[in-house]
């Protein structure tokens, strides 16, 4: 009697052990999603998140649900944001990198956000002589030097910036335009806000000097573009 007494005790034993692991194991499957996500492996995180909210114990919490979600659309803005990169169409790539960075504060991609808009400032400045008049240039140069601001402000420190904004201002003068309007400059404090928006939640490192400096165009002086009459 005493024998199955002694049985039944560790029977009961091995099967509360194992449920009790089964939990665990359960619990670290959802974590394991939740590092998955943090990490930019939105594919793994998909799949892990789909197979939790399959299990008895997870099918009340909302928030599974919403990282399937979540996981899906981080999946498609990553994409949007690598394409458009890829194609130097940088408005577009900053704005889905932006969104990304909303979703997943953690994403590995939220260092390039200051790197797209140095690139924004170097096309508009290899752009600012194209223009026709000497005030179109000086405009178009003037907004230059507010993107690389934005991309110090944004984390991105280099003495390359400097002496790049340093020459904007010098070619400013060059164009003998002393009135610099900038007529986008609705559009920029928009863009402005919406990347602060995103810097609030996932900050860059704090600004220093980058141990491999941004490639950045810098001009050589060109004389003053002439006025069409």
């Amino acid at each position: 009697m005493k024998t199955i007494r002694f049985f039944a005790w560790m029977t009961s034993i091995l099967f509360v052990s194992l449920a009790s692991s089964g939990q665990t194991n359960r619990s670290y499957m959802l974590q394991e999603a939740d590092d998955y996500f943090k990490a930019g492996r939105y594919w793994d995180a998909f799949f892990l998140y789909r197979e939790c909210a399959k299990l008895p114990e997870f099918q009340s919490e909302n928030k599974i649900s919403e990282q399937v979600k979540n996981s899906s659309q981080a999946l498609y803005l990553t994409k949007k944001f690598k394409d458009y990169r890829a194609l130097q169409k940088y408005e577009p790539a900053k704005n889905n990198l932006i969104e990304l960075i909303s979703l997943n504060p953690n994403d590995p991609n939220r260092g390039e956000l200051p790197k797209i808009t140095l690139a924004q400032g170097a096309e508009l400045q290899r752009l600012a002589w194209r223009q026709p008049t000497p005030q179109a240039t000086a405009d178009m140069l003037k907004r230059a030097i507010m993107f690389y601001h934005q991309a110090i402000r944004e984390g991105l420190m280099d003495e390359a910036i400097a002496v790049t904004i340093r020459q904007c201002e010098a070619s400013i003068k060059d164009t003998g335009v002393t009135d610099v309007s900038v007529p986008a400059l609705a559009a920029d404090s928009a863009q402005d806000n919406k990347t602060n928006a995103a810097q609030s939640l996932a900050p860059v490192a704090s600004p220093r000097k980058a141990a491999t400096p941004p490639t950045v165009i810098i001009l050589p002086s060109q004389s003053t573009p002439k006025t069409n009459n």
